[in-house]
Formats: C-alpha cells, sequence, structure tokens
C-alpha cells in the first residue's frame, strides 16, 4: 500500500476586545460635564426664567394709567361746541326815542306853573298900568279902551303861550339831548359787548386748542417715558436671563470644545474578525491499515463475483 494524501478547511472566528485607554484628564471632563448636566437637569426650569425687570413694570404700571388726560379733551371739546353753538355776537342799536320820557323833567309842572305865574303877575301890572293910563286919558269906559284892553289881552295870552312853549321846547329839548346821549352810550357799550364776546370766543378756542395740545404733549410725554423705561427694563431683563442662563452657556461651550478635540487619538477600539485555513497532508499507512485495506478489497471482488453472470 501506498501513502494516501488528505485535504482540510477550517474556519476560526476571533474577536479581540481592547479597553479604551483614554487619558485621566479625558475622562474626568466628560465626567465632570455629565455630572453637571444632570444636576442642571434638576432645576426647577421656572426659576431660570427672568421675572419682570423694574422698569418693565413702571413701565405697565404707566400703560395701564395712559388716557388719564381723556378730562382734558373733553373739556376742551365742550368749549369747542360751546362757541360753535353761540350766537354771533351783535350790537344792539339804541335810539333816544326810547323811553324819553324818562328823561323828562320831573319839575315840569312846577316850573310851568311858577313862570306862567310870574308871567301872570306881570300881565296884571301890565293891566293895571294900562287902565291906569286910560282913566288919565277919559277913556275908560269907551270903545277905544276896549279896543286897547282887547289888544293887550291878546298880546298877553300870546306872550303867555309863547313863553309856556319856549320852557316846554327848551325841557323837551334837554330831554332829548340826554336820552340822546344815553342811547349813545347804550350802542356804544352794546358794540363794546359784542366785540367783547366775541374776543371771549376766540379766547376760549384758543384755550381749547391750547388745552388739547397740552394734554397731547403730557401724553405723548408719558408715553415716550413708558418706552423709554420698557426698553432700559428689557435690557435689565436679558442681563438677568443671561445670568440666569450663564451655567448652561458655559457647559455648551466647555462640550462644544471638547468635542472639537482629536480624542479618536486616545481612544482604545474593538475588532471583530473571521480568518480560513485550508491545507493538505499525507500519511504512510501503517501494517494494520495495509491489512484493513486489503480485506476490504478481496470483500468488494467477492460481492462483485456474485453478481457476474456465470459465476457462483
Amino acid at each position: 500500500m501506498g501513502k494516501r494524501k488528505s485535504s482540510s478547511t477550517s474556519t476560526t472566528t476571533e474577536r479581540a476586545t481592547v479597553t479604551p485607554n483614554n487619558p485621566l484628564w479625558v475622562t474626568d471632563q466628560v465626567q465632570g460635564l455629565s455630572e453637571r448636566v444632570g444636576q442642571l437637569g434638576r432645576l426647577d426650569p421656572y426659576s431660570l426664567v427672568s421675572p419682570l425687570s423694574a422698569g418693565e413694570q413702571q413701565a405697565s404700571q404707566g400703560a395701564a394709567a395712559l388716557g388719564r388726560y381723556g378730562l382734558a379733551y373733553d373739556e376742551a371739546a365742550d368749549w369747542t361746541r360751546g362757541v360753535a353753538a353761540a350766537d354771533a355776537p351783535q350790537a344792539q342799536a339804541a335810539s333816544l326815542l326810547d323811553g324819553i320820557e324818562a328823561y323828562y323833567n320831573p319839575y315840569r309842572g312846577q316850573v310851568v306853573d311858577a313862570a306862567t305865574a310870574d308871567f301872570d303877575a306881570e300881565a296884571g301890572r301890565t293891566r293895571a298900568a294900562q287902565d291906569l293910563a286910560l282913566a288919565g286919558q277919559g277913556a275908560f269906559g269907551g270903545s277905544g279902551a276896549a279896543l286897547t284892553r282887547s289888544l293887550t289881552e291878546g298880546e298877553l295870552a300870546r306872550a303867555r303861550n309863547t313863553q309856556i312853549a319856549g320852557l316846554l321846547r327848551d325841557m323837551f329839548s334837554t330831554s332829548a339831548s340826554l336820552a340822546s346821549q344815553d342811547a349813545d352810550r347804550r350802542q356804544q357799550a352794546s358794540a363794546q359787548n359784542a366785540q367783547l364776546a366775541a374776543q371771549t370766543a376766540a379766547l376760549r378756542l384758543q384755550a381749547a386748542n391750547g388745552l388739547a395740545g397740552l394734554a397731547g404733549a403730557r401724553a405723548a410725554s408719558d408715553r415716550e417715558d413708558i418706552a423709554t423705561q420698557a426698553a432700559i427694563g428689557a435690557q435689565v431683563r436679558g442681563v438677568d436671563q443671561a445670568y440666569r442662563l450663564a451655567p448652561y452657556t458655559a457647559l455648551n461651550s466647555q462640550a462644544d470644545i471638547l468635542s472639537k478635540l482629536p480624542l479618536e487619538l486616545f481612544r482604545g477600539t474593538t475588532t471583530e474578525g473571521t480568518s480560513t485555513t485550508k491545507g493538505t497532508s499525507t500519511q504512510t499507512p501503517s501494517f494494520l491499515d495495509n491489512l484493513a485495506q486489503a480485506a476490504g478489497i478481496a470483500s468488494s471482488v467477492v460481492e462483485m463475483g456474485y453478481k457476474l453472470p456465470g459465476i457462483k
């Protein structure tokens, strides 16, 4: 018997795990950041929200008080409506005939009576003198005397009436003059009052515009103050908000910086792989192997002889 060759294939899976060998400073940094993240996560989130600043609270109170000058606007509007609804001032014409009786001489009757009494007394003296003259001429009872007396009486009557008419004319002229002067003064006063009313209306409109302007200026000033307070308050609250979030900001910055470091240079690895081995071997059979092989061949020949025709 000769030598025998055999082939074999074996597959081996190898897995190697390498423990990370990061430096201690890397591990400490990561653990420290992790602990701080946990601490921040346990904080009350509402405590990180900055409340309204004092300036914003003051601005809010000021905003709630806006409109307090509405009364001034209403008052200005009332004045304007009053001037608009008022009738145009007019000067009243005055006549000297209005109430002229009030300017009559209250002692008119007494004056006339006194004047006529004096005239009658003087007329009596004239008659007496005329009678005396007629008596001296011896014509006291004749027709000539009667005619003379008639003429004298006529003249005396006309003179008396003329004197009374003159007195009444003078008194009327005086009354008319007084009434004219008073009417002129009343007309001047009426014109002056109309002018003053127009000036007063203009002053009221001017005052209404001034009041509305002052109210508007005060309201605008208040709004500007509120805007300034709100802006400054927002800045103050922003600073406080940044202060409250400073731990998060710092931690985020540290994590960002740490993540940018080349940590892979300090990190261990885990590798997995599969290997296949193929080989051929040659073996020299032993005596027993050869004997067993010959017995096997003989057995095969015998079995084959029974199957071939003519062989028993």
